[in-house]
């Protein structure tokens, strides 16, 4: 059975299996392609679908451990279809949460940039943003291997209650803007980081700078078995 078949079984038996389960993050993440990989690999990995955002009805495996473990399945090369993502600054960013959903924004640092980006994510963003409220975190990752080597991405790390609690149908709530009211602070020199054009940078929008023009919303479809 080709991958994609797969996933359309898993979406059609695994939905209601997933409405009370979650994912707990870890301080490593990989992303992998079903419609690659033929499906579900080792059973630790989970299936999430997007939703929302650029690559809404794409699907991914995802894989989540600590520093030590050995992920379960990553490639190499030109051609790989997996990426392997490291926590910043781990110590700063606190106990990880558990989630079912990741609001993955495609963060673009400027090449010149990334040690002193690093840096800041370590004095300042994970202390703030990191531990922005207990259901609501965004956390940074970086990738080590695959395709996606050398880019960083930002992880909101929420549930569906959570995400409908900030963006009630999609848009930015109140309880929002008080959130991110104090971190505002620090966005005039995140900014700096990035590369022109690849933030969010309305201020009409409670998360501005903090979200990034390229995101999706992956939702967890099938736990793991």
């Amino acid at each position: 059975m080709r991958g994609v078949g797969v996933v359309s079984l898993l979406l059609s038996v695994g939905a209601s299996l997933a409405q009370a389960q979650t994912m707990k993050l870890g301080e490593v993440i990989t992303f992998t392609t079903p419609e690659v990989t033929g499906g579900f690999g080792p059973k630790t990995e989970v299936l999430f679908q997007a939703d929302r955002g650029g690559r809404k009805g794409t699907s991914i495996l995802v894989w989540t451990g600590s520093a030590t473990d050995t992920p379960p399945r990553i490639t190499t090369g030109a051609t790989s279809q997996t990426s392997e993502y490291h926590l910043l600054s781990p110590a700063k960013a606190g106990p990880l949460p558990d989630v079912d959903v990741l609001g993955i924004h495609y963060i673009k640092v400027r090449p010149d940039k990334r040690e002193a980006f690093e840096r800041f994510v370590s004095d300042t963003l994970h202390p703030a943003v990191g531990n922005l409220r207990p259901d609501l975190r965004l956390l940074y990752y970086k990738a080590v291997k695959g395709p996606d080597t050398g880019s960083y991405i930002t992880i909101f790390a929420l549930t569906k209650a959570s995400r409908d609690k900030y963006w009630p149908g999609g848009s930015d709530s109140d309880d929002l803007r008080v959130a991110f009211g104090p971190v505002r602070t620090h966005t005039k020199e995140l900014l700096t980081y990035l590369v022109d054009g690849s933030a969010l940078t309305d201020e009409k929008f409670a998360a501005a700078i903090y979200e990034s023009r390229e995101w999706t919303d992956f939702v967890l479809v099938t736990p793991a078995r």
